[in-house]
């Protein structure tokens, strides 16, 4: 169980996606729950995290 970087509830891991936070040119990761992401997806300085699978 993870909490979620903007609700602070705590959800499983399978369930939470890392998306990035721009602020200042500086990134920070934050684990979003699904309502959260609703609400993040009008936000320009949020993004969603893409990691290359090898």
């Amino acid at each position: 169980m993870i909490k979620c970087s903007y609700c602070k509830k705590q959800f499983p891991d399978s369930t939470l996606k890392k998306m990035v936070q721009i602020i200042d040119r500086k990134a920070y990761l934050n684990n979003i729950c699904p309502s959260c992401q609703a609400i993040l997806l009008n936000n320009p300085s949020y993004y969603y995290l893409v990691e290359e699978k090898k």
